[in-house]
């Protein structure tokens, strides 16, 4: 009982839509009849608002939608509280819902607490409705208009489009054809068509047929014996080769290895040549460093190169270069001139790439620098040997 009272007066303060209601004695509403019983469909046994829902059908202010349900989960509409509250204020059922007299009293209360919002949202409803109403009669008023204007212009309008399209149609079929135009190029050639029946058949003759070639049946031995072939040697159509090295240069100025003093220097170089510009004859330019003098020395040489039909190459060379480094005399840096000879040859491994191992011997006309490697001795002018031995790897492309 409490719980239908307590869901009926928040209903009626929460939504303040309702029928109006005025502050005097209302009239002694009408007896009307006990509403049948109602059976909602979505509202089952043991759910948390059945009590209540059930008293507020049985009091006649719910009666469910048209098919059967209450729809809990839904928002009610400003119609559908008017309704309710219509109900509870004019079909006298809530005096035969088994309230007390407390119970009634602050139901009352309440309903008079937000009697004038009431009013006013009740004034509202009418008002809309009315609204509503009349705009609907202004809308069918025009479509009849439109309807009763538009049919006989529309029926006419579509008689004369139809007569005016039909004589285009024919205008159109009348035209007479423009003369003829510039013939276009000729089209490709067609495939070729189906041959044709065979002719009749000659006179006999007689035709050698040579004898078929003999077949050798001769199976090739897969055994192989080790030695008795020599490999084939790599080879490559490029005469254009890049190469590295690394090797050591004899130097009476001594250069320090790992701590120690020795009588060489370490080098390390690079090259970039061709075996072959006039015939066997080519040429490359090598440079090379010297970390131990810190000492540059660059060089051009023409190249013979040995074609011994193998993998391995011999080769020769001569040539001119300049090494610059710091002067003897201890200002600034100086180059020295020297003729150079180069023996060496290539071990292909592959198509393009070989190794290689060489010597070479320079001859410095001047002693100018460091880098000359003639010693401290020697008169700046006077002239000195030195040797060399590197390997490395080419690279023909």
């Amino acid at each position: 009982m409490r719980k239908s009272l307590i869901l009926m007066s928040t209903l009626a303060l929460s939504l303040g839509a309702a029928s109006a209601q005025d502050t005097t004695t209302p009239a002694a509403p009408a007896t009307t009849a006990a509403p049948a019983p109602v059976t909602l469909s979505d509202v089952p046994a043991g759910h948390w608002a059945k009590d209540a829902v059930d008293k507020i059908v049985s009091c006649g202010l719910i009666q469910g939608f048209p098919d059967g349900t209450f729809r809990g989960n839904e928002n009610l509409t400003r119609y559908q509280a008017a309704l309710i509250f219509y109900r509870l204020l004019q079909s006298g059922q809530l005096a035969s819902c088994g309230f007390s007299a407390g119970d009634m009293t602050t139901i009352t209360n309440g309903m008079q607490e937000v009697s004038t919002e009431l009013a006013a949202i009740a004034n509202r409803v009418t008002d809309l409705e009315k609204l509503s109403a009349d705009q609907q009669a202004r809308i069918t008023a025009l479509e009849e208009k439109i309807n009763a204007a538009a049919a006989p212009t529309a029926s006419a309008d579509v008689t004369a489009l139809q007569a005016r399209v039909d004589a285009l149609e024919a205008a159109i079929r009348n035209i007479p054809a423009g003369p003829a135009g510039p013939a276009g190029p000729a089209g490709p050639v067609g495939p070729a068509g189906p041959a044709g029946p065979a002719g009749p058949a000659g006179t006999s003759a007689t035709v050698t047929t040579p004898a078929p070639a003999p077949v050798d049946t001769t199976v090739p031995s897969t055994t192989v014996v080790i030695g008795d072939t020599a490999p084939e040697a790599a080879t490559n159509t490029s005469s254009l080769y890049a190469g590295i090295s690394a090797g050591a240069r004899t130097s009476q100025d001594s250069c320090t290895v790992r701590g120690n003093t020795v009588n060489y220097c370490v080098t390390a170089g690079a090259m970039i040549g061709s075996t072959s510009v006039i015939g066997p004859v080519g040429a490359r330019v090598a440079a090379e460093y010297q970390p131990g003098n810190n000492a540059v020395s660059a060089d051009v040489n023409a190249m013979y190169h040995l074609n011994a039909g193998g993998s391995l190459s011999p080769y020769v060379g001569a040539g001119l270069g300049l090494t610059s480094s710091a002067a003897r005399s201890g200002t600034g840096n100086t180059t020295d001139l020297y003729g150079n000879l180069v023996l060496g040859a290539d071990y292909r491994i592959t198509s393009s790439i070989a190794a290689y191992i060489e010597g070479d011997g320079r001859y410095y006309l001047s002693n100018k620098g460091i880098g000359a490697g003639q010693g401290a001795s020697a008169a700046t002018d006077s002239r000195g040997f030195g040797v060399a031995v590197k390997a490395g790897l080419k690279f023909y492309f």
